[in-house]
């Protein structure tokens, strides 16, 4: 019986250790959401943790390094600080450095790495690093391609209701990749991810349910789901969201300045079609006041990330000499650092 009570008791220690745990972190995370707005006395205390060893703060002091909030940005502080964290078995570290080096260019890009840290968080559970394990295996980056083992992580990442394994998982079945096509079982996953608040998803759902593929058509669900993705910043979303109000596409009334809104926020972005579509507004005033050099800024940028009709517009111009001597610089692309995911 004391056996028994001692048992007992080591388990409501756990549990009550796992709870504390539980809290310290959502005490940090709320630090840190604090420094990141800004606030001197909870970035002070963040990294008075994170100096003290406390690997959720140590990550936290990563993710600001990374995104350059109110500390200058660096990715190598910031993969110092992750290395620091996932040293202690951190998982959100070991995935952060995932990330980095499977994005990064130059030096940073090592995909070897990149699937070691990946593989490390997956193998103990977390969902994130799954699902960005199984793109890796699925797409064959920095590794022979593996469609099963892809789906079996992808599978692993869903059981915990994880939005972008859902999504890579209903876009294997929507396409047939490794397994037989079954539309609706892609769309609901798809559908899943979207209201999981996942953008791609979100912008693919819409597609769907524009066209009728895998689910019943539904111009309005259509424009929702798209909105949805454009607000979360999609360039794609926004471009298309655009081209709806220019062209009044999805059952909405057309609206030249709409479009013209969503056509620069996608265009800021560097979507050559939104700048090309936003250029010929300007030149022919649509939604906009004309403006010809703004049109000329617009369609070079285009032609620069390789828009067909832009490239052979300003070609055009060139033979004919027509092109004058400096031309006003687009506005910056609207780009915001993203923290690791």
């Amino acid at each position: 019986m004391r056996a028994v009570a001692r048992s007992l008791f080591a388990v409501a220690l756990w549990l009550c250790g796992e709870a504390l745990g539980a809290q310290d972190e959502a005490r940090i995370a709320e630090l840190a959401k604090q420094a990141a707005a800004g606030q001197p006395l909870a970035k002070e205390e963040l990294q008075k943790l994170a100096d003290e060893g406390n690997a959720a703060a140590e990550h936290f002091v990563g993710n600001l390094h990374l995104s350059g909030k109110t500390v200058p940005r660096s990715e190598a502080r910031a993969i110092e600080w992750f290395r620091r964290a996932a040293d202690k078995g951190y998982l959100p570290s070991a995935h952060a450095l995932g990330v980095i080096h499977e994005r990064a260019s130059g030096e940073l890009r090592d995909l070897p790495e990149a699937l070691r840290r990946y593989r490390y968080a997956a193998e103990r559970g977390y969902a994130r690093s799954q699902a960005n394990l199984g793109h890796m295996l699925a797409e064959g980056i920095g590794v022979k391609q593996d469609l099963d083992a892809a789906r079996d992580w992808l599978e692993k990442s869903v059981a915990q209701n994880q939005p972008w394994g859902q999504y890579l998982l209903g876009m294997i079945y929507l396409e047939g990749r490794g397994v037989a096509r079954d539309e609706p079982r892609g769309a609901s996953l798809v559908r899943a991810a979207a209201e999981n608040g996942e953008r791609e998803a979100q912008y693919h759902f819409a597609l769907l349910s524009g066209t009728g593929i895998g689910v019943e058509k539904d111009e309005r669900q259509a424009l929702e789901w798209l909105r949805k993705a454009a607000v979360q910043r999609h360039a794609s979303a926004q471009f298309l969201l655009g081209v709806a109000y220019s062209r009044g596409l999805y059952g909405v009334a057309p609206n030249h300045a709409e479009a013209a809104q969503w056509l620069r926020r996608s265009a800021r972005q560097g979507n050559a079609e939104a700048q090309y579509a936003l250029g010929i507004a300007y030149y022919q005033g649509r939604g906009v006041a004309k403006d010809a050099s703004e049109a000329l800024g617009w369609i070079s940028e285009a032609a620069k990330n390789g828009h067909p009709e832009a490239m052979q517009m300003m070609n055009e111009l060139r033979r004919r000499r027509a092109m004058p001597p400096a031309l006003e610089a687009p506005p910056a692309r609207d780009q915001e650092p993203r923290a690791a995911e």
